[in-house]
């Protein structure tokens, strides 16, 4: 389940804007950095970046640098590069670039759970830079501004110290991961998911735990396009199993758009994005048991990056490789439009045509797609190989720019899941 806060704005023609004193080969150098920032490959990005430090100016090294140091979960020091871009570059960033910046800032505060100030950030970029932006992007940022002011006088989230943690978690009938949780009193499960931007609850359950709910109208976006209005809640306290969080934020939903009565099933509420990335490491195993260990793993080779609210994984199949999105709240995956447009003939002539409803927040809807059979899927040295997996038609906003969707259809092949936010990788055991 993926909420829609905003669009990200992509930049035309940048590499022509910053550095244009280059000489020609260093020119052809800013073409590719921008050509893979603008594919949101950061894996290349930043092997080229290191590559080719000597051959930039010092404005687009930072412009660079706070991309990158964003996309690998490092807020404070792309907003440290962007503070001193600003200060020392002025005179060189337009229009276009200082509304870019202020939306790589406003994300930062929100990873860091400091909601005032992105509220700012959202702010003035609607303030100076709105005609930059289409009517879309202008609701988006608009809708987040008034996302995080309704939040400015809530504390940043906290996670209290802990020893390695077993969180007695269970796969339900639908394969959700269903994660002990409690608050004042009051114990319940609640679905862990990697593709919500934010926790959520429905309107009942946060009575019923006492949150403090903030009366809102935020519009929030799911996976199969529908839009629904949605007030917020806080939780002064929150066990998950018995890791402590305070402060934690919840979108709060109408009861009835947590129900799917087709299925018989009801859901109290979600953990999202944020609780997850500030666990640093989760262990997740075939049975649905989840283990946080006191101290995240060693580094290895990064495979793993953030887009917005969303962790995205490097992924092999055959001779591509490929970005998906991830989702422990997904039972299949699936492959998007990006990934039809990309290889339609292939997928046209190999895949199967079919009609199947799609469900997720707000309710369901029937789309078009192609099935693939047999695909394989690499993750670090792990393979694995997809019976079947439908090709979207339609693009959605959380992985348009991107190849596809991991869901529990790859991940329960192997014994152990490890996420790691820390370092940003994804293992397979």
């Amino acid at each position: 389940m993926n909420f829609l806060l905003r669009n990200t704005f992509i930049i035309a023609g940048l590499w022509m804007l910053i550095g244009c004193s280059n000489p020609v080969s260093a020119d052809k150098v800013s073409q590719r950095l921008h050509e893979f920032l603008k594919q949101k490959n950061y894996f290349k990005l930043n092997a080229l970046l290191q590559k080719s430090e000597a051959s930039l100016e010092s404005d687009q090294l930072l412009y660079y640098q706070a991309h990158i140091a964003k996309a690998f979960g490092k807020s404070k020091r792309s907003n440290t590069h962007i503070e001193r871009l600003i200060e020392k570059y002025q005179d060189k960033l337009n229009d276009t670039l200082m509304s870019e910046l202020l939306d790589i800032q406003g994300t930062n505060y929100v990873y860091s759970y400091q909601y005032k100030q992105a509220s700012k950030a959202f702010a003035v970029l609607l303030k100076n830079y709105a005609h930059l932006l289409t009517h879309e992007e202008r609701s988006d940022y608009s809708n987040s501004m008034n996302l995080f002011e309704a939040l400015a006088d809530v504390p940043p989230q906290i996670m209290h110290s802990h020893e390695t943690e077993e969180i007695p978690s269970y796969r339900n009938k639908i394969d959700h991961i269903m994660t002990p949780v409690s608050s004042h009193g009051l114990s319940s499960e609640f679905v862990f998911d990697t593709g919500a931007n934010f926790s959520t609850i429905s309107l009942s359950q946060a009575k019923n735990m006492n949150f403090d709910i903030i009366e809102s109208a935020i519009e929030v976006g799911s996976s199969t396009h529908l839009k629904v209005q949605s007030k917020l809640a806080v939780a002064d306290s929150l066990y998950l199993g018995n890791l402590l969080f305070e402060n934690v934020i919840f979108l709060v939903l109408p009861d009835e758009q947590l129900n799917f009565p087709t299925i018989d099933y009801r859901i109290h509420g979600i953990i999202g994005f944020p609780v997850i990335h500030q666990l640093k490491e989760i262990h997740i195993h075939k049975n649905g048991n989840m283990t946080i260990p006191k101290n995240p793993g060693e580094k290895i080779e990064r495979n793993m990056f953030l887009n917005d609210l969303n962790p995205i994984v490097q992924v092999k199949s055959e001779k591509d490789t490929l970005l998906f999105t991830f989702d422990t709240g997904a039972k299949s995956s699936e492959l998007s439009y990006k990934y039809y447009k990309e290889h339609k003939q292939e997928v046209e002539q190999r895949g199967i045509k079919q009609t199947q409803k799609r469900g997720g927040a707000g309710g369901t809807t029937e789309v078009e797609e192609y099935a693939l059979a047999n695909f394989p899927i690499q993750i670090g040295s792990k393979e694995t190989v997809l019976p079947q997996i439908p090709v979207s038609l339609e693009e959605y906003y959380f992985n348009k720019d991107f190849d596809g969707n991991l869901g529990q259809d790859v991940f329960t092949q192997f014994h152990t899941l490890i996420l790691n936010f820390e370092y940003m990788y994804m293992l397979l055991k």
